[in-house]
């Protein structure tokens, strides 16, 4: 009897011993598994990350409203905004001059590579003018002034589909730029369309009504000066 109880001990401690055997070799070969499996998909990652498909969208693009946008040099500045106020009077050498001093300091301010392109349209170079315009754009496409002059030089040239689409950028950027409207207005006057002149003209004046003054003298809006609702729109 006692043979027979040891035999039976016997065999169950042989069946845990199989059993915890089998046991563990199963865990092992599952983290074996799984640590394959790990590996593999972190080789696929970095197969993925550094394919040329990966890498150029982790670059930021040129054009990208991420992109940082340079600060120009402040010396610069102060020779640009002293530029400006002789453009605004018209002293279009005098200005080219300290425009081109400040690209001296600083050829990446875009500030005076606009208004060195404005300068150049207004003294009849419109290619050249236009192609300074379009580089301070390209530091900074949000310059709403860039985009004003780049209609504005359009418009100088004649090209008055291209000079309204940049306006409406303008707008687009800020649709309290007042002048954009205004230069619409001007480019519906010099083609007699009334109806275009008032719907943009009426929105430079809700802005700003000193632009009545500057409408009443005006020469492109000479095909409609003599349209009732013209006169009614600018009068004092």
């Amino acid at each position: 009897m006692l043979k027979q109880y040891s035999l039976r001990f016997i065999l169950l401690v042989c069946v845990i011993i199989i059993s915890s055997t089998i046991t563990i070799l199963y865990i092992k070969q599952a983290q074996s598994l799984t640590e394959s499996a790990t590996s593999l998909n972190s080789t696929l990652t970095e197969e993925h990350n550094n394919s040329p498909s990966a890498l150029q969208s982790q670059q930021p693009s040129p054009t990208s409203p991420l992109r940082p946008v340079h600060i120009s040099d402040s010396q610069a500045l102060t020779l640009y905004e002293q530029g400006l106020t002789l453009y605004y009077q018209r002293q279009f050498p005098e200005a080219l001059d300290l425009f081109n001093q400040a690209l001296q300091i600083d050829t990446l301010c875009y500030e005076a590579l606009n208004a060195k392109g404005a300068t150049l349209a207004f003294q009849g170079y419109h290619d050249q003018g236009l192609a300074l315009i379009q580089q301070a754009l390209d530091l900074n496409p949000s310059f709403v002034y860039a985009n004003f002059n780049l209609g504005l030089a359009y418009e100088l040239a004649g090209r008055w589909d291209e000079s309204i689409a940049a306006y409406e950028k303008a707008i687009q950027l800020d649709n309290r730029d007042t002048w954009s409207y205004y230069g619409i207005a001007s480019i519906y006057g010099r083609q007699g369309n009334v109806d275009k002149v008032l719907d943009y003209l009426t929105l430079a004046i809700a802005l700003d009504t000193d632009v009545k003054e500057v409408a009443r003298n005006e020469h492109d809006f000479a095909p409609v000066r003599k349209d009732p609702r013209f006169r009614t729109l600018v009068k004092p």
